[in-house]
């Protein structure tokens, strides 16, 4: 059975492979591992990060190679190439987007540096939260055909988009409400038809998200 291994608290980045397994009814279990602990258990993970997949005793690491395993393995992958590369520019972009907010919140999580992660926020929300959310409507707009998925069905795409999306409009952000996502009307009907799908939004990992457990 795979094993999923994260922090004590919901993210995006293990949040995907989650609903993704859930989705197509595949079994797994989940270690989560508290922030205290890391620092000694971190030489014991590739790549010195988390989300780690264990599958046949042996961990793998890195996100969008997890995302992708899942991905195949639930039936929420392409096969055409065209469509393979759309999916795959959505997890690059959640990670993209994460690098650029990250040192706002390094500064007051690692750093209690408050003042600064407020300075930093203000230069994310103005340079780029408006750049990088458009760039995802348009990859939307440009390669599906009626707004619905990225691919025309639900993929891990879908998923990825809608869990990075809902991290900004959830208000868990300082100085970034729900608000922000009416820039982009094509996202934001987007975000609330997938926020509505019935299958996806009767998960209890959907709802341990948007519940906040």
């Amino acid at each position: 059975m795979i094993k999923l291994v994260y922090f004590d608290f919901n993210f995006w980045r293990v949040d995907i492979l989650r609903l993704c397994l859930s989705y197509s009814n595949i079994p797994y279990t989940y270690d989560r591992v508290p922030r205290a602990d890391w620092a000694k258990l971190k030489p014991k993970f590739p790549f010195g990060q988390l989300p780690v997949m264990i599958l046949n005793n042996k961990q793998f690491g890195h996100t969008h190679s997890l995302a992708v395993f899942c991905a195949k393995k639930a039936s929420l992958y392409e096969k055409d190439e065209v469509k393979i590369l759309t999916i795959n520019q959505v997890l690059d972009w959640a990670n993209d987007i994460t690098n650029r907010i990250a040192p706002s919140i390094r500064a007051a999580m690692r750093d209690k540096d408050f003042e600064k992660s407020k300075k930093l926020r203000k230069l994310f929300i103005k340079n780029d939260l408006p750049v990088w959310f458009s760039y995802l409507e348009e990859l939307l707009n440009n390669f599906s055909s009626d707004n619905n998925f990225f691919t025309d069905k639900f993929s891990i795409a879908d998923i990825t988009a809608w869990r990075v999306i809902y991290w900004f409009y959830s208000g868990k952000l300082d100085q970034i409400n729900s608000s922000f996502i009416d820039e982009y009307p094509i996202l934001k009907k987007y975000f609330l038809d997938i926020n509505a799908h019935t299958k996806f939004s009767t998960l209890d990992e959907f709802k341990q998200i948007t519940q906040g457990n």
